[in-house]
Order: C-alpha cells, then structure tokens, then sequence
C-alpha cells in the first residue's frame, strides 16, 4: 500500500510538469501558413500592363473622388486586402497592414464606396495600396 501511495503521490508531483511540457511543445511546432495568392496584385515594375494593375487603374479614381480627406493622411501607407462579394457586389476587408489611422479610414472608404469593379480573379484576394502623397 505505502509503495502505492509513492507512486501516486510521484504521479500527482510529475504530472502538471508533463503536461506544461507538452503544451509548450505544441507551440514550438512549425506552422504552414496557406499563403496568399498574388494574382489580384499590381506589381507595375514586374508586369504593369497585368490585369491587376488595370483593375488597380480603375480603382484608383473611383476611391479618389470618396478620399476628400486624403491630405490628412500624407505620408502614411497602408495596404488592404480585400475578398470580393458576389452577392453584394462589394468588398469585404480582411485585413490591412500599415499606418493605423490610414488603415482605417481606408477600410472604412472600401465599405463605404459603390461601382468598384471586380479583381480579375473574384475567387482569391484582392490587395489595394493606399499612400496619399501632400
């Protein structure tokens, strides 16, 4: 009985350390991240004419006429990636990346702003460089 009662009062000593052991453990483990497709990126110094950076062209003036506070912004950037809406018509942001007061004002001009066109590829995300200039 006293051997009994050794090994379980070892057990109940080891125990939490064993568990935190292999908690830990878990996060040392690689993680895959499914990387984003590009193909709703304009890269002008790789492919200017790509479909992209003519959809990136017909943006441009559309969010532009909505952004009349843009002065505001000089010399922030922000990038947004944004999943198109079929059913809406609209786009969904997902994520920005960059200046936090640009970041949300330029979410915000995305909800807000209607009759903006399709990516080329409405299936994978579409990203959306925002940097206005003094």
């Amino acid at each position: 009985m006293a051997n009994l009662m050794n090994l379980i009062n070892t057990i109940v000593r080891v125990l939490p350390g064993v568990i935190i052991a292999m908690a830990l453990s878990a996060c040392q483990q690689p993680v895959t991240k499914q990387r984003d497709s590009v193909a709703n990126l304009c890269e002008p110094a790789k492919d200017p004419d790509s479909k992209s950076c003519h959809w990136t062209n017909q943006m441009q003036p559309v969010l532009n006429r909505q952004f009349t506070d843009a002065a505001r912004y000089a010399g922030q950037q922000c990038l947004v990636r944004m999943e198109w809406q079929q059913h809406s018509r609209h786009y969904a942001v997902t994520q920005t990346q960059g200046d936090e007061a640009l970041c949300l004002r330029a979410w915000q001009l995305v909800a807000q702003t209607r009759d903006l066109p399709p990516p080329p590829e409405p299936g994978q995300p579409a990203w959306f460089g925002f940097a206005p200039r003094g």
